[in-house]
């Protein structure tokens, strides 16, 4: 389904945002915040222009880093940006599941 891959595309726009707006402070963070957006951004406007599971399993599991990435990376003081790393996580990776489980029935020409 393009649109939930085009809201996907929206929410890593949106993660190399708040990388910039509210990471600033913590590098580390900026730059896993930004590379992840990329990635998702890059990943979901392939699945919305070509769909292939391959591609919505790769969001998914894009989706997935996010989420648990504030436990594997210091978010000390960034309480924000740990918010909304869970939030963001939870959302791509329920759409490129969605996505990927979801399929089109194949039109055949008469």
């Amino acid at each position: 389904m393009k649109a939930l891959s085009w809201i996907n595309f929206i929410l890593g726009l949106w993660m190399i945002v708040v990388g910039f707006a509210i990471s600033a402070a913590a590098r580390p963070v900026m730059a896993e915040e930004i590379v992840i957006g990329i990635i998702i951004a890059c990943l979901a406007a392939v699945a919305a222009t070509r769909p292939s599971s391959i591609a919505s399993w790769l969001v998914a599991l894009a989706g997935l880093w996010t989420l648990i990435a504030p436990a594997a990376i210091s978010y000390a003081g960034l309480t924000g940006s740990r918010t909304n790393d869970i939030v963001v996580g939870i959302v791509v990776l329920v759409l490129g599941v969605a996505n990927t489980v979801y399929r089109q029935p194949a039109r055949t020409v008469a």
